[in-house]
């Protein structure tokens, strides 16, 4: 299902910048630290292992500036092992998220060597499978995700840079905020991602 979806945005991807010149396209991947809170919490007894991350970028580049907007499709995967917050249920499984999300870029400069920072917001799909080789459904929510982080780019060539990411990837934050109560087991949360990826500029 994911799959899917990646691949009818990398297709829109390619039909925006066949016609446009203030264009840039990135990807990469990456891991982290997913739903750091739960990990931590000595009263929750789950752990997340295997966390694995892909994005894919469109960005479009202000003119005669150093910043930007752009659309990021970003999947994310972990393994989880334990027990349910709530129910107490033994858990098995994995959970894949597919976000969208829309970004704010601003570079330093246009140098050889370059930092900056990245922020935004947008909607998450998650698909939480309790158990592996069962009949149980997963489980699918939808909720609102924030991110902020730090850039660092080194150019390659007149056109390609490498890029590495480190950011703060928070779900569901709005649940966050309703109280201990309604939590969820990887459902609100923070995550630390670290990413690395290539860019294009077809200006």
């Amino acid at each position: 299902m994911l799959m899917r979806k990646i691949t009818a945005i990398l297709i829109l991807f390619i039909s925006v910048i066949t016609t446009a010149q203030s264009f840039e396209i990135a990807g990469g991947l990456g891991t982290g630290a997913f739903y750091f809170i739960e990990e931590v919490d000595n009263s929750v007894n789950t752990t997340y292992e295997s966390p694995a991350s892909l994005y894919f970028d469109l960005k479009y580049n202000f003119k005669d500036r150093i910043d930007g907007i752009k659309l990021r499709v970003q999947s994310t995967s972990v393994n989880i092992d334990g027990q349910d917050y709530q129910t107490g249920v033994a858990l098995d499984g994995n959970v894949e998220t597919f976000t969208t999300l829309l970004m704010y870029e601003r570079l330093r400069s246009d140098k050889v060597f370059n930092i900056g920072y990245q922020m935004g917001m947008g909607l998450t799909q998650q698909e939480f499978i309790r158990q592996k080789n069962s009949n149980i459904q997963p489980l699918e929510e939808k909720f609102m995700s924030v991110t902020f982080g730090g850039l660092y780019s080194i150019r390659l060539h007149e056109k390609l840079r490498l890029n590495l990411e480190t950011a703060i990837f928070w779900t569901d934050p709005i649940n966050t905020f309703r109280g201990s109560k309604n939590w969820q087991t990887a459902g609100e949360d923070i995550s630390f991602l670290a990413q690395l990826g290539v860019s294009y500029n077809f200006k």
